[in-house]
């Protein structure tokens, strides 16, 4: 599963933390697998950096970005501490038909999107909260940033290389403040090295495949999916009840 969801990152830069948390939900705790899988989701962003062209970045946006985030990171954890695994999963399912229903928008140009181009340095803020906020719940906060991104920044490498900082610093961000608020008693230590490897692999992987996939039809089935995997998560959080 950690495999396949890393694929899925690799080939199409997206995605992969929503089919994780979908498909590890199905086998066990919700609540398990976000901070478990937390242990493990900067090796991703991580190892791009690492072969990437760096770039000088805009230090004002990142410390908005940054700033912004360790509030809604800190009020997300919070929740994540008091929230039921059936309620979780239904907020998480609705997140993330959201992200997929926005991301269609964005793909296929939406008048609705024009509001998009009005994004400015000094938003950085409340898009990190925003950010925050999911990622500390959900532990996937990165949608909001990468649209705040794409329309700061015109170059795609570029772009990569930020956007890869920018996930490296919220995870360590999140599990410094899931250590200091006790919130690790679901963690599945046994879990973290394995789910690194297949997590890594799973990357290049993906990042292998996708010189030879057509990336029209992959952008426009990485949304239908993530839709998808919205409605799974609510129809089980609703069997629950």
């Amino acid at each position: 599963m950690i495999f396949a969801s890393w694929v899925v990152q690799g080939i199409s830069g997206f995605g992969g933390g929503v089919f994780m948390v979908t498909l590890l939900s199905l086998v066990m705790n919700i609540k398990s697998a976000v901070l478990t899988f937390s242990f493990i989701q900067a090796l991703g962003p991580l190892s791009i950096l690492l072969v990437s062209k760096s770039y000088k970045p805009n230090m004002r946006m990142i410390f908005y970005l940054i700033t912004g985030s360790f509030v809604g990171i800190f009020l997300g954890a919070h929740i994540l501490k008091i929230i039921s695994a059936t309620y979780m999963e239904m907020f998480s399912g609705l997140f993330f038909i959201s992200i997929g229903i926005f991301d269609s928008l964005f793909i296929f140009k939406n008048e609705l999107l024009d509001l998009t181009s009005k994004i400015e340095i000094k938003h950085g803020f409340f898009v990190g909260v925003v950010s925050g906020v999911f990622s500390g719940i959900v532990g996937i906060g990165g949608p909001p940033a990468a649209i705040y991104l794409r329309n700061i920044v015109k170059e795609f490498d570029e772009y990569r290389y930020l956007i890869s900082i920018y996930f490296v610093l919220m995870v360590g961000i999140r599990l410094f403040i899931y250590y200091i608020l006790h919130a690790f008693s679901n963690v599945r230590y046994e879990y973290i090295a394995y789910w690194g490897v297949a997590s890594v692999m799973g990357l290049w992987t993906g990042r292998f495949i996708s010189r030879f996939i057509n990336k029209r039809y992959l952008n426009l089935s990485v949304p239908f999916l993530t839709i998808i995997c919205g409605i799974l998560l609510i129809a089980k959080g609703l069997k629950s009840f």
